[in-house]
């Protein structure tokens, strides 16, 4: 516990020191240079030194480059491009380029991921009460590409489209685990997966980066067929809604996030629904329960430390100003169907985190989630909120 103390704390002072920095000299230049770099663009860069027992010692940065076009009008959200590079003392390396483009007033959203890893992961099996005796460590090297688009049809509404082509080669195989038995697991010998699918969006929100209020609606539904080029056939559908309001006389901030996925057909154990991981039930290993079906949600409380409210938009604060916390509970399952989701086995997640106001005009915070679930605490750094 205080080996992973010391690299939270790293972790928090290394970035935000260096954010300050660049912070202050920003605010050394003229107005009229403030708003050209508000409008053409801002790079944050952030290091990465973190430790958890499932990547050791975790080493890399994280750079992004967040900004509006030239002629956007005054209400186009922040766009975004970020690329991190990790590798860790168990050879794990991941390359990860992400986006999420706004053009002409919200009324165009591009969003994709291109990614290689190579990753010694652990497997546990396929179901919500596998044990913790059968963990077994495989390694996968697998390229992603992930594309969509939404195009606004009315005021907070969006329809689009999705493409997404995952491959993977599985290797280093366990000579008496599950992965190892040929037709046991969907996808043990590695997959190519490929699917197209449609997209619809309610947003409501007062913010992407950082939302106060409002209600977020999105659901995924993507198939994969062999006329794709996909190995495996079968149909993912995902649901993600969000809710936040504002509390403590507007000062503090209560977010809710419920997120729901089933799969139909025969997906691979990769591609599979996954609990766990950075964005909902922290403090569980991402696919340490995993099966056709999954439905978790969580509730974060956000208040401020050195300063009056959650959300505060002055471009000039302080070192000590820019600071928050949040405390977050998640509850969660896994399950082969719809109909076999219960509460009998569900898992809880809990945590505390820290907020950095990088960029708080845009609401843009660094986060530093510490979460308990069924491994060790975890860790998890991003830029932006988990949800």
């Amino acid at each position: 516990m205080s080996k992973s103390f010391l690299w939270l704390m790293a972790i928090c002072l290394s970035g935000c020191f260096q954010l300050s920095a660049q912070s202050a000299s920003i605010d050394e230049e003229t107005s009229e240079v403030d708003s050209a770099s508000s409008k053409n663009g801002s790079f944050l860069i952030l290091p990465i030194i973190t430790y958890s027992p499932e990547t050791s010692l975790r080493l890399g940065a994280i750079g992004a480059y967040l900004f509006r076009g030239k002629y956007a009008p005054e209400g186009t959200q922040l766009s975004s491009i970020k690329m991190p590079l990790n590798y860790t003392l168990n050879q794990q390396i991941k390359v990860r380029l992400s986006y999420e483009i706004f053009l002409n007033d919200n009324n165009h959203i591009f969003k994709g991921v291109a990614e290689w890893i190579k990753f010694p992961l652990l497997f546990w099996g396929i179901g919500n009460d596998t044990p913790e005796s059968d963990e077994e460590v495989y390694t996968t090297r697998t390229m992603t590409f992930d594309f969509s688009y939404l195009g606004k049809v009315k005021p907070g509404i969006f329809l689009g489209t999705r493409f997404i082509r995952q491959s993977s080669k599985i290797s280093d195989l366990e000579e008496d685990g599950q992965l190892i038995q040929e037709g046991l697991i969907p996808g043990s010998e590695g997959a190519l997966t490929s699917g197209l699918g449609v997209i619809a969006r309610m947003d409501k929100r007062d913010n992407n980066f950082n939302a106060t209020r409002g209600p977020f609606m999105q659901a995924d539904l993507v198939t994969y067929q062999s006329w794709l080029g996909s190995d495996y056939e079968f149909t993912k559908l995902r649901l993600d809604f969000r809710h936040y309001l504002q509390t403590f006389n507007n000062r503090h901030v209560l977010a809710f996030n419920l997120v729901a996925e089933n799969n139909w057909g025969n997906p691979t154990f990769e591609t599979m629904a996954l609990l766990g991981g950075d964005q909902i039930m922290r403090g569980h290993y991402l696919g340490r329960f995993r099966d056709k079906t999954m439905m978790a949600v969580q509730v974060e409380y956000r208040l401020p430390l050195g300063r009056d409210s959650w959300i505060d938009e002055r471009k000039k604060m302080t070192f000590w100003e820019r600071w928050g916390m949040v405390a977050f509970l998640g509850m969660g399952n896994v399950a082969p169907g719809i109909s076999d989701l219960g509460f009998e086995k569900v898992k809880s997640s809990m945590g505390l985190g820290l907020r950095y106001a990088a960029m708080p005009e845009e609401r843009l915070n660094i986060r530093v989630d510490f979460g308990f679930g069924t491994q060790n605490p975890g860790f998890y750094l991003n830029i932006r909120e988990s949800f």
